[in-house]
């Protein structure tokens, strides 16, 4: 139940680089769309999308945006196994200088259009509980000769940094491969299955 705190204190009160949302906002419904509109005239507030907003922190050069990577989380939510899709992927993980023009992003879902993120929707749910790190991982074994500056060697040896750091997790993606509809990505994940058993061995 919604406490009885009046909607524009609510968003005074919201922390400075954070998520506002109409539907979890004190009072009617109608009240707290009237108090976001408010704070978004007077600067307190941004619109992100119908019902989000962003409380941005001021600085001496004016109010800070929110990252697009972060309004991806906050509308897809943590469990929709998303993280990065090709060069959006290969940026994360070090391995080109290419700057795509909009974000890439592969998830369970998609949602209506986010600005600057172009949205790859994928049909294995065992890619749920994923890291956003082991879906680049995925989405680059789609074409890695692509999207990785250096070639395959060098997404070896990134993958293995990244196993050995405990950024992403073998086995666990092991499992979720065996679900994915790309033949290209079972193919390459027991290629680099095998180079990573090579550099174990050496």
């Amino acid at each position: 139940m919604k406490s009885a705190t009046k909607p524009a204190m609510a968003i005074r009160d919201a922390v400075p680089r954070s998520f506002v949302r109409v539907a979890t906002l004190p009072g009617s419904e109608a009240a707290a769309r009237k108090a976001a509109s408010r704070a978004v005239a007077n600067g307190e507030l941004m619109r992100v999308r119908k019902g989000l907003y962003y409380k941005g922190a001021k600085t001496r050069y004016g109010t800070v945006k929110p990252r697009v990577e972060d309004v991806v989380r906050e509308v897809l939510g943590r469990q929709a196994g998303f993280g990065p899709a090709g060069f959006s992927a290969a940026r994360m993980l070090g391995l080109t200088t290419q700057v795509p023009a909009r974000m890439h992003v592969a998830a369970l879902k998609t949602v209506e259009s986010i600005d600057g993120v172009e949205q790859h929707k994928r049909s294995n749910l065992r890619r749920a509980d994923l890291t956003e790190r082991e879906v680049a991982v995925l989405e680059i074994l789609r074409a890695p000769e692509s999207y990785v500056e250096g070639g395959f060697p060098r997404f070896v040896h990134a993958v293995a940094n990244l196993l050995e750091s405990g950024g992403a997790r073998w086995e666990v993606l092991r499992k979720v491969v065996e679900g994915e509809h790309n033949t290209a990505v079972r193919a390459n994940f027991q290629a680099v299955d095998s180079r990573l058993a090579m550099l174990a061995a050496a």
